[in-house]
């Protein structure tokens, strides 16, 4: 096993409490781009919700060493397998003058719920019409270290690829002629991940000191 190295200083609990700060902020930030609609933006926004939820042996979260543990704010539609549909439970589809697109819940005016974290973490918000399953975990995880978030893969996982290239949720606008697949389900489907994320930490967390 790998000697922990010396020389090293643990970070204080205001040091930790100031790079969750800038990360709220740079959510907030790439939240008001990706509305405005620079939808890329939903990459950055991956890596600042991997480094602030995302635990392993060798990642280490910023809510995990400020040791906050509380329920998450849960927007997404529950996953019905008798549904014969393919379930995008973050995010409805919206027509409007400038087209047809996908858009996050946002707040919903529905009653909605916390989960402890392990269960809203690995909650599926998304089947395909291949029965292929993600969770919030795996499209944070995917958008931030395979797909341009925080490194570039040179291959995807083919799931994924299915649902960020190839339309594997099978909604597309027609015109009575021709038909377009509507994209991007992913990307808006972080999108609310990033707010759930926000309305969580706005609870748990008081303002980080000057």
């Amino acid at each position: 096993m790998a000697k922990r190295k010396k020389n090293r200083q643990t970070q204080s609990k205001l040091e930790l409490l100031q790079h969750l700060s800038e990360h709220t902020q740079f959510m907030q930030m790439s939240l008001s781009a990706f509305d405005k609609g620079f939808v890329g933006e939903a990459k950055r926004l991956a890596v600042s919700l991997r480094v602030i939820l995302h635990q392993t042996n060798n990642s280490h979260s910023l809510l995990r060493q400020l040791k906050v543990q509380s329920g998450f704010y849960d927007t997404a539609h529950d996953y019905d397998p008798k549904n014969l549909m393919t379930h995008h439970g973050l995010v409805g589809i919206r027509i409007s003058p400038t087209g047809t697109q996908f858009t996050p819940h946002l707040t919903p005016e529905r009653h909605i719920t916390k989960q402890p974290f392990p269960k809203w973490w690995n909650k599926i918000v998304i089947v395909d019409k291949n029965k292929s399953e993600f969770s919030r975990r795996q499209l944070v995880l995917a958008l931030a270290n395979q797909d341009g978030g925080a490194h570039v893969d040179p291959e995807l996982d083919q799931s994924y690829a299915n649902l960020s290239r190839h339309n594997s949720v099978g909604w597309v606008v027609g015109n009575g002629i021709t038909e377009t697949p509507l994209e991007n389900v992913e990307l808006f489907s972080v999108r609310q991940i990033a707010h759930e994320t926000l309305l969580t930490l706005n609870d748990l967390l008081p303002p980080v000191p000057k």
